[in-house]
This record gives C-alpha cells, sequence and structure tokens, in this order.
C-alpha cells in the first residue's frame, strides 16, 4: 500500500520545520538534512525575501550577508527583475521554441558584446555555471578539429561538478570518485613556471588546446598575479592555446571591476563563462561567449550548426530577466555604488582584524568577494577536535579554523539575526563576508558591530553544542 502523500500548494505552504526534515530525509539527502539542521538557521522557514533581508515563518527579519553564494548580487526579488517577469508573463510571450527568432536572446547576446571587449561576440546560453564551463571545453576543443588532446588547469580550482567541469577543479576533485575527463593536466597554483614546463610536456604527448583560469577564485579568495597573467598570455602567443576565464562566480562587478580580468591590463580570454548574478537572482541562466574567430573555426560549417545546444538554451523569460539585471548592473551610479561598499568593506576588515588581532588570523578576499580566518582561539572546540579520529579529518588544523568560523556563524544568526556561509572548499577555512552588492551602509555597519560583539564574547554552549552535533553529521 503506498502510504505517500501527495501535497496541494496550500498544504505544502503550510509545511512546518519538522516536517521539510523529514521529507529532506526521505526524498532528498539524509546527509544534507543531518548538516543544516545541526546550523540554527536549519532549523527555520523562510517565507519571504526582499533586497538583502530574508522573512522566516515565526516573524524573524534575517539579514542574507551571504550574496546568495554569487546568485544574488543583485538581492532577493529586486523590483525591476520581478516587473520585467511579470511583464513577460502577463503578455503570454513566446517561451521555448528554439525553431523561431527569439527578440530576447539576440538582445542578450547584443548586450553581453557591448559590455565586452569587441573580439568577445558570440554567445551560447545555458543553465548552469558547470555547462557554461562544459560547452567552453567543446569549443575549444572543436576549434582545432580534433588536433589538440590537453586542457590546463590550476590545482585549487572550481569549475563545477559535471564530469567534465570536475575533472578540470582541483579545489573539489582531489580525490576524485567519478571517472575522470581525458588528457587534464593541473599546474600550480599562480606558478608560470609549472604552467610552462607542463605545456612543454603536453605539447610533446599531443598539445594543449586550453588552459582554463579563474582570475580569482571565489573558493579560495586568492588571485592570480599580474606575472603570472603576464605568462599565460606570453605562452599562449608562444604555444597557440586558448584562453578560458571562468567568472561564473566573479563577473558583474563582484571585484570592483565589470568583470575581474578587466584587473589585468590588456588581458582579454578567447572564451569567457558567466552565470550566478546574470540571472538577477530569479533565473537559471549561464553564458559563454567565445571570440569571433574561434567560433568560426569551430562552428562555423553548416553541418555543425546545431552541435551546440541545449533544451533550455535561452529560454524567452531567463533571457528577459538577464536583460533586465543587466539593465540594472549598468546604470551610471552603478559601478560607483560597487566601488564605495567595497572600499567600506576593505576598511572594517581591516578595523576587525587590528581590533581582535588575538583572534583574527587573516582577511582575504577584493571586491564585494571577502573572508575571515579566525585563529583557533577557542579551547573547548580544540578539545572537541583532538577526540575526533585522525582518519575523519586529514588536517586538523584547517579544519579547526573552519569550525571556529561556523561557530562565529552561528552566533550571528543566533544573537544577531545575520545569515553567513562558511565556503565548503577543501582549501578554504573563512567566514564568508560577500554581501549582495546592493548592500546598504548601514548593513555594513551592522554587520561589522554585531561580529564584534561576538568576537568580544564567549561563545555560549548552545552554540558549542551546535558544533558539537555539526562535527558528529
Amino acid at each position: 500500500m503506498n502510504d505517500r502523500k501527495f501535497y496541494k500548494m496550500e498544504e505544502i505552504e503550510a509545511l512546518g520545520v519538522e516536517e521539510v526534515h523529514n521529507l529532506y530525509k526521505e526524498y532528498i539527502n539524509p546527509n544534507q538534512t543531518k548538516i543544516f539542521s545541526s546550523l540554527p538557521f536549519g532549523n527555520e522557514i523562510f517565507n519571504k525575501a526582499e533586497g538583502v533581508y530574508m522573512f522566516t515563518t515565526n516573524g524573524k527579519k534575517i539579514l542574507d550577508f551571504t550574496g546568495g553564494l554569487g546568485v544574488l548580487g543583485l538581492g532577493h526579488n529586486h523590483p525591476e527583475i520581478l516587473k520585467a517577469r511579470l511583464d513577460f508573463q502577463k503578455n503570454k510571450r513566446v517561451e521555448v521554441h528554439k525553431i523561431i527568432f527569439s527578440k530576447y536572446m539576440a538582445a542578450l547576446s547584443n548586450n553581453l558584446s557591448y559590455l565586452l571587449p569587441h573580439n568577445l561576440k558570440k554567445s551560447f546560453f545555458l543553465n548552469s555555471g558547470a555547462e557554461a564551463v562544459e560547452a567552453a571545453i567543446k569549443v575549444c576543443f572543436k576549434s582545432y578539429t580534433k588536433k589538440r588532446k590537453f586542457i590546463l588547469h590550476s590545482d585549487r580550482s572550481y569549475h563545477g561538478k559535471l564530469i567534465g567541469s570536475g575533472s578540470i577543479s582541483g579545489s573539489y576533485f582531489k580525490e576524485n570518485q567519478f571517472p575522470v575527463m581525458e588528457n587534464c593536466v593541473s599546474y600550480n597554483f599562480n606558478d608560470g613556471s609549472d604552467l610552462e614546463s607542463k605545456i612543454i610536456d603536453c605539447n610533446n604527448k599531443g598539445g594543449v588546446y586550453s588552459v582554463i583560469v579563474e582570475p580569482f577564485s571565489a573558493s579560495t579568495l586568492e588571485s592570480v598575479s599580474n606575472n603570472f597573467m603576464d605568462k599565460l598570455f606570453k605562452l599562449k602567443d608562444k604555444y597557440g592555446f586558448r584562453i578560458i576565464f571562468d567568472e561564473v562566480f566573479t563577473g558583474f562587478y563582484k571585484s570592483e571591476k565589470m568583470f575581474c580580468f578587466q584587473n589585468f591590463e590588456n588581458k582579454c580570454p578567447d572564451v569567457l563563462c558567466l552565470s550566478k548574478t546574470l540571472g538577477g537572482g530569479k533565473s537559471s541562466i549561464s553564458s559563454l561567449i567565445v571570440d569571433d574567430d574561434i567560433y568560426k573555426k569551430a562552428y562555423n560549417k553548416i553541418n555543425e550548426t546545431f552541435l551546440h545546444t541545449t533544451t533550455y538554451n535561452g529560454f524567452g523569460e531567463e533571457s528577459v530577466t538577464a536583460l533586465a539585471a543587466l539593465n540594472i548592473i549598468s546604470e551610471k551610479n552603478f559601478e560607483k555604488k560597487v566601488i564605495n561598499v567595497s572600499k567600506l568593506l576593505k576598511d572594517k576588515l581591516k578595523k576587525i582584524k587590528k581590533t581582535h588581532s588575538d583572534k583574527v588570523e587573516e582577511i582575504k578576499g577584493n571586491g564585494i568577494l571577502n573572508g575571515i580566518v579566525f585563529k583557533s582561539y577557542m579551547s573547548e572546540l580544540g578539545n572537541l577536535v583532538e577526540k575526533i579520529p585522525i582518519s575523519a579529518i586529514k588536517d586538523k588544523s584547517s579544519f579547526l579554523k573552519k569550525i571556529t568560523a561556523t561557530a562565529i556563524s552561528a552566533e550571528l544568526y543566533e544573537k544577531h539575526n545575520i545569515l553567513t556561509s562558511i565556503n565548503d572548499s577543501s582549501f578554504s577555512d573563512h567566514l564568508c563576508v560577500s554581501p549582495s552588492l546592493v548592500v546598504s551602509d548601514e548593513n555594513i555597519e551592522f554587520f561589522f558591530k554585531s561580529l564584534d560583539d561576538v568576537l568580544n564574547s564567549n561563545l555560549n554552549l548552545k552554540s558549542l553544542s551546535v558544533i558539537l552535533n555539526f562535527l558528529k553529521s
């Protein structure tokens, strides 16, 4: 007998947190349920959001300082984004057809090219950043008509969790539990000499078709150096491979510039991958923009016309949402606001490090993407971690810093109604300080005043209990 329940919309709206936990445990991911429910924000249901605030069903107003992990560059439910989507729906615009022309996708590709160097011209639209990376791999490989074999990536990179994008993600797939795409070679992060030696070795075995680079890593909060960029482009001139810049996370003013690669003088990629903020916080859309000449080498023949399309390629409403997002981002005063916010964040981060030098080890980041690495100053947490078997944690020092950051994150939520995040990369042990681009000066002041309060007080036993449950999970 089937004892499962089919929920109607009005029943879904009435679901409580315990029922949601049970459904997640049964039908989605039991371990994810354990981890999230161990943390204070995992025991509440959020039913509304606007700007940088989220609201729970029990009446709490939460300052969302996560930036939606890159997605909420324009905050929750931006009014101009909502208007564009509602107008599209009210007018019953055409949504899905791939065999008719879309004025929305046409305009979106034009507008992206308008914002970029003139050679970046041809766009493909997909759903996720990982798909954009996979498409970038395809176009670079195809542009050499299968005559080259290798793609190179940093050993501290993150490009996605698909088979292809995962194969070139050094941060997450060091011990890959899945099949790996052939001919993916890693070089040491930010090491131009190692990159050159790997290229020479690969050229002796079939040649390099691409090097993929994150100009700034949102996972580790580290930028490649000017020297590395200079070396990369000199090697490109010498060996003729394609350069992919992955700005899925960092694009659209996260680093004060419209695109992060613009922080490097005269350094333009052959392929650029974008997503997250492009969707305006409401749409699942990504894009890669390809150098016109490389596009022609890869897909210019009539029988290659449909070698890269997808079911959801450039859906009308997704394209309209992205167009609205680009219009907001391109407004005259938007860049000025972002620069001011970035400067305020930098000043406040420096001050918190100086004030709490006994507890703050390092400040990392750039622009709107920042993090705080805490010293493992709480002996109680140290004792907890020491009791965990060595085999469970390979780097206890780094893990302890990450758990310290998690404990502080829990305190910020419990005491001050602030939601923060901890990056799950194996190379990251910081508390993320990466709010939406629409954050106000007052929001930033409140965050740092609250953080100062947490660091001036001892973590309470309730928070320690939360962390212990997290460790058990």
